[in-house]
């Protein structure tokens, strides 16, 4: 199965963490294979307070997001960040206007594969999907690979178990169908602990993951998959 090991790569997320969580070793090991990343991140994630110790204003969680992506940004190596201002929590009213926005990127940076979500949003968000069909959108008019993040097998099955002691304030499917991948690639989970940790307002103490086991807290460490699409 071919990678986009090596190549200039294009990210499509909802919130700033959205590419740590899912895919935070591939895109630094990318860059170590001499490709070269951008992201483009559709909200500032104003509704991301579940982990917050204390009450901050909409305006001020914005700032301390793009503060925490700017820091993860660096220890990625990416290129550069465009972080657009669309309501977090309500993406899916916004799709044309966020692919309006990012085709002009695209034909910019003239990337070779695009990374984002697939149909399930990888944890059922709605934010999650809607900009999962802005990739899909983008990738077929430039005919580019997509490829799409999803959860480690082991794990797919108990996901939403999982998931809901972390679910608070986004918005989620009523149900999610966790798909298998069809690309593995092994990653350095001491760099994806470094970069997860970048987003301080979004962990419980230093702990990426809080809520799921050891097994599969190590198994999302030591690993990211997808699914790949032409």
């Amino acid at each position: 199965m071919q990678t986009f090991l090596g190549k200039k790569i294009l990210i499509l997320t909802a919130h700033p963490d959205d590419e740590s969580y899912a895919a935070a070793g591939s895109i630094f090991k990318n860059y170590q294979s001499g490709g070269q990343n951008f992201l483009i991140c559709s909200s500032r994630g104003e509704r991301g307070r579940s982990h917050l110790k204390k009450p901050v204003t909409d305006a001020q969680l914005k700032k301390i997001r793009r503060k925490e992506l700017l820091k993860a940004g660096k220890l990625f190596h990416l290129s550069r960040i465009w972080l657009l201002n669309f309501p977090d929590g309500k993406i899916k009213n916004f799709t044309n206007a966020i692919y309006r926005k990012s085709l002009p990127i695209v034909k910019k940076i003239k990337p070779k594969a695009i990374l984002s979500f697939g149909s399930d949003g990888i944890t059922g968000h709605l934010d999650h999907i809607a900009m999962g069909k802005v990739a899909k959108k983008l990738a077929r008019k430039f005919q580019l690979p997509l490829y799409a993040f999803v959860l480690p097998p082991t794990i797919s099955r108990r996901a939403l178990i999982y998931f809901k002691a972390r679910r608070k304030f986004g918005k989620y499917a009523n149900k999610s169908k966790f798909p298998k991948p069809n690309l593995k690639i092994s990653i350095n989970p001491r760099v994806k602990k470094r970069i997860i940790c970048c987003h301080l307002s979004q962990i419980d103490n230093g702990r990426p993951y809080s809520g799921f086991p050891a097994f599969a807290i190590k198994e999302l460490l030591n690993a990211e998959y997808f699914i790949v699409s032409k």
